[in-house]
């Protein structure tokens, strides 16, 4: 059993409940990442969030890649035979650089993405407080 974090949530995930909960599901067209589950490729975010129920937009293609090769599962990119790291493997000490740098890269993208919905909303509550300045104007004009 792993325990991960994405985006502050907890989950305690493993590999025979993800293997059980995507028997049977079929797979939607793999992009650029993929996972194999007893034998059929699957895109990450596909696996992640019918595992967990969260919204496959909460979270990057990284992040799910770094919950499922934790949990023990080959994740690799479609184009490229390699597959990631599994953590402990062979005792590679890059298996540690590799997941650390997963897991930074994952949350860089959940800053950004943080960054981009607070930059939208002061974009939304100045132009709100732009219409309320003309609103409280147009009244002492009167």
């Amino acid at each position: 059993m792993a325990s991960v974090t994405v985006g502050g949530r907890g989950r305690d995930i493993t590999k025979e409940e993800v293997i059980r909960m995507m028997r049977g599901i079929k797979p939607e067209p793999i992009r650029e990442h993929l996972v194999e589950i007893a034998g059929t490729a699957y895109p990450p975010k596909q696996v992640l969030e019918t595992v967990t129920d969260w919204n496959r937009r909460s979270f990057t293609s990284l992040e799910a890649v770094r919950v499922l090769t934790r949990v023990g599962f080959v994740c690799r990119r479609a184009s490229e035979g390699q597959p990631f790291p599994v953590p402990g493997a062979n005792g590679n000490q890059a298996v540690g650089v590799e997941r650390r740098l997963s897991e930074l890269e994952a949350a860089l993208a959940v800053a950004q993405e943080a960054i981009a919905r607070l930059a939208n909303r002061v974009t939304t509550l100045e132009a709100a407080a732009g219409q309320l300045a003309l609103g409280l104007s147009d009244k002492r004009d009167r």
